[in-house]
C-alpha cells in the first residue's frame, strides 16, 4: 500500500496530487494499486512506482521498531538514541525523493 505524507507533484504540470484530490475524482484505488492514472489537472498519465516509498518505509522500520529494539536489548555498539535519530534521517530523505512519475505508453516494452 502506498505510503504518501504529503503531496506529491505532476511531472508533466508540477501541480500537487494529494490523497483527498484523487478521492474527489474516484481515482485513489487505482493510485493505491499503483496503476497508471490521469493527472486530476492535466489529464496525462502518471503512476506511483513500486519503490518510490521504499526508503520512507525503512526509515519507520528503524525509528520505530529497530531502536526500542535495541534499547531493549542494552546492544552496545550503537545507541537506540542514535538509530531513532538515523531512522528520523531517513524518514526525512524519504520523504524528500518521493515523487510520482510518468506512466510508460502502453506500446511500451518493459
Amino acid at each position: 500500500m502506498a505510503l504518501v505524507i504529503k503531496p506529491l507533484r505532476c511531472p508533466y504540470c508540477n501541480e500537487p496530487i494529494d490523497k483527498n484530490l484523487l478521492r474527489r475524482h474516484g481515482l485513489l484505488q487505482t493510485f493505491l494499486k499503483r496503476k497508471p492514472f490521469p493527472c486530476p489537472h492535466c489529464q496525462k498519465s502518471v503512476v506511483f512506482p513500486e519503490q518510490a516509498d521504499t526508503v520512507l518505509s525503512m526509515g519507520i522500520f528503524v525509528a520505530v521498531i529497530l531502536a526500542p529494539l535495541f534499547h531493549f536489548w542494552e546492544l552496545d555498539f550503537i545507541s537506540s538514541t542514535h538509530l531513532f535519530g538515523l531512522g528520523t534521517a531517513i524518514i526525512v530523505a524519504g520523504l524528500f525523493t518521493q515523487k510520482l512519475s510518468k506512466a510508460p505508453s502502453s506500446g511500451a516494452k518493459q
